[in-house]
């Protein structure tokens, strides 16, 4: 017997259970929304803060090497100097009781100030290259006038005290006397010599014994004398004349007047400057005759800050110039990164988040090239030739991407424009911070106005 299949049932097929629609999942980042590309186009211009930090480091490493190279030449031909004056130091004894039997002996000194000081500099500076860098130097001729009034030496002799006049002398202070020059010295018209002095107190670098036999009887002299020296970067002078008066001419045109006294005279030009003070004895803070045994000496840390004069302000350096550009790295990226979103909206084409990352660093690599060309050519040619390449690179690259002449170009404008706002902002110096806030409020006020129809619904 054989199994027989049975018949398929009559009638039309049994149709399947109808099927749920499949709404598309919402998620807070679609991948091709607005906000999906603007938040990762943000991530990646954080990232290119990396390149930027190490350019920025690159830029500390340069100036370090600047300083050693300042350092280096300065150690041979003369650091800042500071003209302390001349005073009339004179040696004395005096006897003192310390017991019945116990009587001792100190040996001190009087430094004796001139009452009337007149200074007279003549700055030439000179500017020497080692290796990429510049060295601001200068040699200038000092011209001294200093009278004194021995009256208050004498009022000593009925104090106990032996006075040493046989060893008394005129002694000079300079802060680096290696390369002084010292010419003849005219002292109530008798031409003298400096000779050397090992001291460590103050005016104690060079000295003139005043080996006059009627010196004790003198009520005042006059000391006449010329010093040729050489330093760098400031000259400065301490008022220890009892009124003191100094002039400084130059040919130098960016002079930065330093100090606790500031000139009562200035002309400073394109040719030049000078500049005189006056500072009276009031205005000075000690007195006139230091005693080295009864603490009347004031501290050479007092002394110092009475000091004032001049520094000659070298052109703003490229590596400082390039650290201020660098600081407007981040913002610079992020602008170029926001009009790059702009023409997303306006084309329709979207570039790969690779193809942005590539525009940043060549935006990175914008500073490298600044630094390096600065150190040669100036900052200003080097800015112009390296915002060109960089402007032209990226124009071409946006034309490869857009497949559009005139979206090439117009990048290539908008980045000249942007190049050329941040040069005008790091020549601004005082105002930069006021045109840079008062810029980014324009270019705020442009996007919020090319985005205001964005996520507005159509009617239908």
């Amino acid at each position: 017997m054989t199994d027989v299949a049975a018949p398929p049932p009559s009638g039309p097929p049994p149709s399947d259970p109808p099927k749920r629609p499949i709404r598309p999942r919402r998620t807070l980042f679609p991948p091709d929304s607005l906000l999906t590309r603007a938040t990762i186009i943000g991530i990646i211009t954080l990232v290119l803060l990396l390149p930027l930090q190490l350019i920025n480091g690159l830029v500390d490493d340069r100036q370090r090497y600047e300083a050693d190279a300042i350092d280096s030449v300065t150690a041979s031909w003369g650091r800042q100097q500071t003209f302390e004056g001349v005073a009339i130091v004179l040696p004395y004894r005096q006897k003192w009781t310390a017991g019945p039997r116990d009587i001792r002996e100190l040996e001190g000194s009087l430094m004796l100030l001139p009452e009337k000081l007149d200074l007279a500099a003549q700055l030439s500076p000179e500017v020497m290259r080692r290796g990429l860098f510049d060295v601001t130097l200068y040699a200038t001729t000092l011209d001294v006038v200093a009278e004194f009034a021995l009256k208050p030496l004498k009022e000593h002799r009925a104090d106990g005290r032996t006075m040493n006049w046989a060893a008394i002398a005129l002694g000079l202070g300079l802060s680096d006397v290696r390369t002084i020059r010292g010419g003849t010295v005219e002292i109530d018209g008798r031409p003298l010599d400096w000779l050397p002095r090992s001291g460590n107190g103050p005016f104690s670098q060079l000295e003139i014994p005043l080996d006059f036999a009627d010196l004790p009887q003198r009520e005042t002299i006059t000391v006449r004398f010329r010093l040729s020296l050489t330093g760098s970067d400031s000259l400065s002078f301490l008022p220890t004349g009892a009124h003191t008066e100094a002039t400084v001419t130059s040919p130098w045109p960016s002079p930065s007047f330093i100090g606790r006294y500031l000139p009562s005279e200035q002309r400073v030009s394109a040719e030049g400057f000078r500049a005189h003070w006056s500072v009276p004895f009031l205005a000075r803070g000690y007195g006139q005759l230091w005693d080295s045994e009864r603490k009347s000496e004031p501290s050479p840390a007092m002394v110092q800050k009475t000091a004032f004069g001049v520094r000659l302000l070298s052109p703003v350096g490229p590596y400082r110039e390039t650290d201020r550009a660098l600081k407007y790295g981040i913002l610079f990226i992020g602008l170029t990164f926001a009009v790059c979103l702009m023409l997303e909206l306006a084309t329709g084409v979207r570039p790969h988040y690779a193809q942005y990352g590539l525009i940043g660093l060549a935006l990175c690599i914008f500073y490298l090239l600044l630094l390096s060309l600065s150190e040669r050519i100036g900052f200003g040619l080097a800015y112009l030739l390296s915002a060109s390449a960089v402007a032209a690179q990226a124009a071409a690259y946006n034309w490869a991407v857009h497949r559009s002449r005139l979206i090439g170009l117009a990048f290539a404008g908008l980045l000249a424009a942007l190049y050329g706002t941040l040069y005008g902002l790091l020549q601004l110096e005082d105002a930069a911070l006021l045109s840079g806030s008062f810029l980014l409020f324009v270019v705020l006020s442009i996007a919020m106005w090319l985005t205001r129809n964005l996520g507005r619904r159509v009617p239908a």
